[in-house]
């Protein structure tokens, strides 16, 4: 009885791995620049998770505009198209309280190992979260920081 316990803790062992390969994902934290004046330095840091082809997505993503708001959002999708990730987030904390309940689109692209640039940008904040992330592909160089984009196929 010892055996075939210990040998099903194996191969559940083993089996773990396979299943977080098998998510799409995008992790990281990087600055860039803002688009609009004043141009202030914007962090982001995002930890946004979907099983193959964007189903339960889940995850979240912090905005630092330095000297002017921060806000947390939960991920409410996902797309990749090959190194680019669209991420949908509904603000759900923020230093503007007129922001909560927003939705927010984001594009972050993973140009490859650490010291490449990445790129990412933000677009304009909705009334509604979005629950479908179609193709966006602006962005801006990330100055610093460092994004992975990892799809499930």
């Amino acid at each position: 009885m010892r055996r075939i316990a210990a040998l099903a803790v194996l191969l559940f062992a083993l089996a773990a791995p396979a299943s977080q390969a098998s998510q799409d994902s995008v992790t990281g934290t990087g600055r860039h620049l803002g688009a609009d004046p004043p141009f202030p330095t914007i962090q982001v840091h995002v930890n946004a998770f979907a099983d193959a082809g964007g189903l339960n997505p889940r995850g979240n993503m912090s905005v630092d505009a330095e000297g002017f708001h921060r806000y947390t959002g939960d991920v409410t999708c996902l797309s990749l198209f090959g190194n680019v990730a669209i991420v949908g987030i509904q603000i759900v904390k923020s230093s503007n309280p007129a922001f909560v309940g927003k939705g927010q689109l984001w594009t972050i692209a993973d140009l490859g190992s650490p010291g490449d640039s990445d790129s990412i940008a933000g677009y304009p904040l909705t009334d509604t979260a979005p629950v479908v992330c179609p193709p966006q592909f602006f962005t801006v160089p990330v100055v610093s920081g460092n994004y992975t984009v990892h799809s499930a196929l």
